[in-house]
């Protein structure tokens, strides 16, 4: 609520001042005060003991101020006895934050006549003003010594009704509620270097993020789905955009692998050589080719040519026999 949004609290009553001191005593409503204003300055509430003011400031009456002789006054006023509300967005500090906070307080007239003596025409600014001051001394002294505050802490000091005498008004906070504004005033600050307040109750949803994030963005996307799980979609096109994120980092046998693939069968062909002659000289044993049937078997100790190997058609000497020699000699034995 803001100053321009707040109703007057009193108006000046729009009849003659006897013709309203009669109309009250007949039916005074009961959301509604008469104050009345004497020739010396002196503010009075019709039908009131007690709580009148003069220009120094407030005068015992014993008498109630109707009572008194209506040639005495010379203005009226109507002034509003109506509950009403407000409310000021603050920060609490919590173990993970601030947390956005809606304070909503309630407030109304205590004094017709110093509402009308002080000109206090629209109410919330001042109660405003004071609620603020309270919470900030209340999250300085909690700062201090390194307390939480929390909805309870301010409805246990802000609870009960407190007055403002220099407005004539009065206030409580009614209730604290979670809410989130960026418009906020803060009450406390974070201590330097860690949380400033027990986590006790968020230890384990801690715990289970931290471990949710040391995993790595794999298992992110599958706590994101969890918690999402109609936009599996959304999560499916994530991971195929981003899967050098998803397989890891990659090293130069990774990148080797996937050039392999890539190779024609010429190519397949020549490093199988290539890689036979090498683990034959390195003592392991590898797989060869099926030795043919026949007359045109191979004689015993005779070299079995491999398939694609080009010295089976061109022989030893042959130009593609030479390259592949070249390549085999190459190999460092």
């Amino acid at each position: 609520m803001s100053t321009e949004s707040d109703p007057p609290l009193y108006v000046r009553a729009p009849q003659a001042v006897w013709w309203e001191v009669l109309r009250h005593r007949w039916s005074a409503p009961r959301n509604r005060a008469l104050v009345l204003r004497d020739r010396s300055g002196g503010y009075h509430r019709a039908g009131a003991e007690q709580g009148t003011w003069g220009p120094e400031g407030p005068i015992l009456n014993r008498f109630p101020a109707a009572r008194l002789r209506l040639r005495d006054y010379d203005q009226a006023f109507h002034v509003g006895l109506d509950q009403r509300g407000g409310t000021r967005t603050v920060a609490l500090p919590t173990g993970r934050g601030t947390a956005s906070t809606d304070v909503r307080v309630l407030w109304w007239v205590d004094d017709a006549a110093q509402v009308v003596r002080s000109g206090t025409l629209h109410g919330w600014h001042p109660v405003r003003t004071e609620l603020e001051r309270c919470l900030a001394m209340i999250g300085n002294e909690y700062a201090a010594v390194g307390k939480r505050i929390t909805a309870d802490v301010l409805l246990r000091y802000l609870g009960a009704p407190r007055r403002l005498p220099d407005h004539g008004l009065v206030y409580r906070v009614a209730d604290v509620l979670t809410h989130e504004n960026a418009e906020e005033l803060r009450l406390g600050e974070p201590v330097e270097g860690g949380a400033p307040y027990p986590w006790t109750d968020t230890r384990e949803e801690y715990e289970f993020c931290k471990q949710a994030v040391q995993e790595g963005p794999v298992s992110l996307a599958a706590l994101w789905l969890v918690r999402h799980p109609e936009q599996v979609s959304q999560v499916l096109d994530w991971a195929v955009a981003h899967a050098e994120l998803i397989r890891g980092e990659t090293t130069w046998q990774d990148e080797l692998a996937g050039l392999l693939g890539k190779l024609t069968k010429q190519e397949q062909a020549e490093l199988s050589l290539l890689l036979r002659d090498r683990l034959s000289a390195l003592g392991r044993r590898v797989p060869g080719p099926t030795p043919p049937s026949g007359p045109q078997a191979a004689a015993p100790g005779a070299q079995t040519p491999w398939p694609g190997d080009d010295r089976a058609a061109g022989g030893p000497n042959g130009a593609n026999g030479r390259v592949v020699g070249d390549r085999l000699n190459g190999v460092r034995r």
